[in-house]
């Protein structure tokens, strides 16, 4: 028995038409058939990974949302949770205010600091995602995750500095601004704990999957991924288009070719 980790946007879903494809759909089905576990670990919060088709294409055994903040079993119950420090937050966006940067706070009820802006609105069409009210963060409020935005290719190099916050830039005009010390590879590793495995199998196309690959016992990318989520990977498959996932599978002999 394998746990198989999957990223979402750019891995098991493309960021054009926000699809899966009928291939990948095929591959978790095998998987699963053949006594394996599922699991989702991504980014994005509960509420937008429930405006996603993810939970109807398989039969998930659990789930690792906002890289780690909150870890899920098949059936949503919590397993393990996290938030910021109140202070983490605030820093953050005294930084981005005076960059002029948006920031998205997903907590309960979700803000983004500023009128969007078009780093905004190109991160929110990549994601086929819903923009939250502008808002100001009240200092108390529990915040699971927060997402940045600026240019394309930017390395939000002032936000590294605010002590409790990792930062990973994204493959669009955002950066994902996480927990220090909570990540994919945490999440993951409750599931590894869970079912007494000896690791896990990563999938992924992002920076916000390095930690991920990093603590995996094979870590695969996505033909369409970032060059450093390639170069960390173990391996490299085709890319999203090109049926990437099954085709990593068949290369490992984790499922066989349909007759």
């Amino acid at each position: 028995m394998e746990i198989f980790c999957f990223d979402v946007d750019g891995t098991l879903r493309d960021n054009r038409a926000h699809e899966v494809s009928a291939s990948t759909q095929r591959t978790l089905a095998q998987l699963h058939g053949a006594g394996h576990k599922l699991i989702v670990s991504t980014g994005r919060g509960l509420d937008s990974l429930k405006r996603t088709q993810i939970f109807e294409i398989a039969p998930w055994d659990g789930f690792v949302i906002n890289n780690g903040q909150l870890v899920l079993d098949g059936n949503l119950n919590v397993l393990e949770e996290h938030v910021f420090d109140p202070q983490s937050v605030i820093e953050t966006i005294a930084i981005a205010d005076a960059l002029g940067y948006a920031v998205t706070l997903k907590k309960k009820e979700r803000l983004i600091t500023k009128k969007p802006d078009e780093y905004v609105y190109t991160t929110q069409k990549y994601f086929g995602n819903v923009i939250p009210p502008v808002g100001r963060y009240n200092g108390h409020d529990d915040v699971y995750a927060m997402c940045l935005f600026g240019p394309l290719g930017y390395d939000y190099e002032p936000f590294t500095h605010v002590k409790g916050v990792d930062v990973a830039p994204g493959m669009s005009t955002y950066a994902d601004a996480t927990i220090a010390g909570v990540s994919k590879a945490t999440g993951n590793n409750v599931f590894v704990k869970k079912y007494g495995a000896d690791g896990y199998i990563a999938f992924g196309d992002s920076q916000n999957d390095l930690k991920m690959f990093e603590g995996a016992k094979l870590s695969i990318c996505m033909g369409n991924g970032d060059p450093l989520t390639k170069k960390a990977a173990s391996y490299v498959t085709d890319d999203i288009d090109h049926d990437g996932i099954e085709k990593a599978c068949l290369h490992f002999h984790f499922i066989k070719e349909e007759e």
